[in-house]
């Protein structure tokens, strides 16, 4: 299906011009804070919050490979030997025109550890990736990763469950704990002009300014989706569909339910300083029966006319809410995220804590050369989720894909913490990064609203039930810190050594578990990987 509508686009555009970048950067924390460094800095017209970004919209206001190589501090070194580019400074193979821009790389992440309990563990990633840019309008990017791992207890128990590894697929068990997983990506990118950009493939979204979203992050799976992306004045308004797997009952093959989803998201940019976005998506599947995949309805790409779609009697999930963020002094961002999945007033007057008074928010702030140290980077996060948000009364409807959630990875029912703090020095980062949560675990069966993969009736005081509170069910703290020294070896494929280490203490009434590991790693760090949670 892909090679086809490949070729049909070659066919149906072939007058192709010089060439652009089309493709996006990598969805990925090391090129978002260079990027919004620079944004900050420079004070540039960037919409932010929709993420990963597009090259030939960066290349509109700054010069995007220039930016990523000053990342090394100092020009490469030119007239060196092919090895030493090839490993330091180029893909792989590469061919560059007038017309096309071609480069393939081989992709990995070969890392051993050791817990404190003496038990070894490893990563075993290998992959290839090709992308290009066909004349000033195309592009495309294929990526597949194989891979082999030997996780720590916490995540072991989380893909036994889940039978997922978190945000990679499903998890096929060889050994005790190890399990192996295979990972596809890949897009076609086309804009007509300067206004509109469709793209249409498989791969992850993000919608905020925070390392967490409570709207779409890049935790879950990567999906089949189709995105139409229009910028105008000081609009940036973002179409998107999606189609997801619905595994509420488990995986049941040989094919997996499906659902879908829509998505529209309008950034407002009244000054480079101050952007104000609003949202809402809606979750959909088909009946029993299998009626009801498409309903023309929701493909309506004006935001907030999907939430009339009650009055033809839709039993869709419906959310919606805004993002906002301020940058201050040029060096400091703050941003928040608001989400409402229900609320209904009337119950205000009734009593406290209706279950489906569902909502959430996120609030935030990011320093960029903090004390005037170039490249040292600081970032505080505060993010709650009241108790069953993202879920629903139907569990396929929940706000989830391949049984992993497609916000935040703790579903809802908490409050957490995140503090980050790096510093850059040429191609050497010393970072550290800890995450601090407090939520309410499920306990003896019933369902607190942490479970965002079960039924809101199933509430234990029963459906329409009042007296909920963020935190409920058995207090539960975890504590993830992660310290790492990395070292980058190339910028075309933010190729690194990386050395590190990772504490983890989850504990209640009922658990007290401790983590401690050391690790190393030689990595192409293209995608965001959650483990801390």
């Amino acid at each position: 299906m892909h090679n086809y509508i490949f070729l049909l686009f070659l066919f149906c555009f072939p007058c192709l011009a010089l060439r652009a970048q089309q493709t996006h950067l990598p969805l990925q924390h090391d090129y978002q804070r260079i990027i919004e460094r620079e944004a900050v800095k420079q004070n540039l017209d960037l919409h932010t919050s929709v993420r990963p970004y597009l090259r030939s919209e960066i290349n509109e206001l700054t010069e995007v490979d220039l930016l990523l190589l000053s990342r090394f501090g100092s020009s490469p070194k030119k007239n060196r030997s092919w090895l030493y580019r090839k490993l330091y400074q180029e893909h792989l193979l590469q061919y560059s025109d007038s017309l096309v821009s071609i480069s393939a790389d081989i992709l990995f992440d070969l890392a051993v550890g050791k817990e404190r309990n003496g038990e070894y563990l490893f990563t075993n990633t290998r992959g290839v990736q090709l992308q290009g840019d066909l004349g000033k309008q195309f592009s495309f990017y294929t990526a597949f990763y194989e891979n082999q791992a030997h996780f720590p207890d916490y995540i072991s128990g989380y893909i036994k469950k889940r039978r997922v590894v978190p945000g990679q697929g499903m998890a096929r068990f060889g050994g005790e704990n190890e399990v192996d997983y295979a990972i596809p990506y890949g897009y076609i990118s086309y804009t007509p002009n300067q206004y509109v950009n469709f793209q249409f493939g498989q791969d992850k979204n993000f919608l905020g300014d925070g390392y967490r979203s409570l709207i779409l992050s890049d935790f879950a799976y990567n999906y089949p989706f189709f995105k139409i992306s229009t910028r105008f004045w000081k609009i940036k308004y973002v179409n998107l569909w999606a189609q997801y797997m619905d595994i509420s009952e488990g995986f049941k093959g040989p094919v997996y339910p499906k659902k879908y989803a829509a998505y529209q998201y309008l950034s407002f940019l009244p000054i480079p300083k101050l952007n104000i976005s609003i949202f809402q998506s809606m979750i959909w599947a088909p009946d029993t029966s299998g009626a009801g995949g498409i309903n023309l309805a929701y493909l309506n790409p004006i935001i907030f006319a999907n939430s009339m779609n009650f009055n033809q009697g839709s039993p869709a999930n419906v959310t919606m809410g805004f993002n906002i963020r301020y940058d201050l002094l040029n060096s400091v961002r703050l941003y928040g995220q608001f989400i409402l999945d229900d609320f209904h007033v009337a119950k205000l007057q009734e009593g406290d804590g209706f279950f489906q008074q569902k909502y959430g928010y996120q609030v935030g702030v990011k320093a960029f050369d903090v004390f005037g140290l170039p490249n040292l980077f600081a970032q505080a996060e505060f993010n709650t989720l009241r108790p069953y948000v993202h879920g629903h009364k139907d569990p396929r409807l929940a706000n989830a894909h391949f049984n992993e959630a497609l916000a935040h990875p703790l579903g809802a029912n908490f409050k957490e913490w995140v503090l980050i703090g790096a510093y850059r020095y040429r191609r050497a980062e010393l970072s550290t990064k800890l995450v601090a949560a407090r939520f309410g675990a499920d306990s003896a069966g019933l369902h607190y609203g942490k479970d965002i993969f079960r039924s809101d009736y199933e509430a234990p005081r029963g459906e329409f039930s009042f007296g909920n509170f963020t935190g409920q069910g058995t207090a539960t703290n975890l504590y993830h810190l992660t310290t790492s020294f990395s070292y980058l070896l190339n910028p075309a494929t933010n190729m690194q050594l990386e050395v590190g280490h990772i504490y983890r203490k989850e504990f209640s009434s009922l658990l007290d578990t401790n983590t401690q590991l050391f690790y190393f790693g030689l990595k192409t760090a293209l995608t965001n990987r959650y483990y801390d949670f």
